[in-house]
């Protein structure tokens, strides 16, 4: 039996597909942006939270997106509530920590004076809540 309940467990699947629910968590992947002038910011669709992140509150989220090396931009990760710089382009942050869960997110990318248009590609994003 024991056996049994091992082989089932190891079945499951260890990752969450885009945009879907996972008891605790939820994960998304969007379109790459293009940032064409500068000093204007340009914002991503709003990342909706999965029906099961309703009444729950957020704990960590966890990022990834790529840019040119050196590329003159600035990054934030944005809440209804609150918004947090992404000094980096990959990271995580508690800083969204106890905000409600059930709202939507949105990233935020503002190109310096004067640069040249920027690609920002292979955005993700994961949110963990309780």
């Amino acid at each position: 039996m024991l056996g049994g309940l091992l082989g089932l467990q190891l079945a499951l699947p260890i990752s969450v597909p885009n945009a879907q629910a996972a008891p605790g968590s939820w994960q998304t992947q969007i379109a790459s942006l293009r940032l064409a002038v500068p000093g204007r910011e340009s914002v991503s669709a709003p990342l909706q939270p999965p029906a099961l992140a309703q009444g729950q509150r957020l704990a960590e989220v966890r990022w990834r997106f790529v840019l040119a090396a050196a590329a003159p931009v600035r990054a934030w990760l944005c809440h209804p509530q609150r918004c947090i710089e992404l000094s980096r382009s990959r990271g995580r942050s508690s800083a969204l920590a106890g905000l409600d869960a059930g709202q939507p997110l949105q990233f935020r990318f503002r190109l310096a004076p004067r640069a040249e248009p920027q690609p920002v590609e292979g955005i993700e994003l994961i949110v963990e809540y309780r």
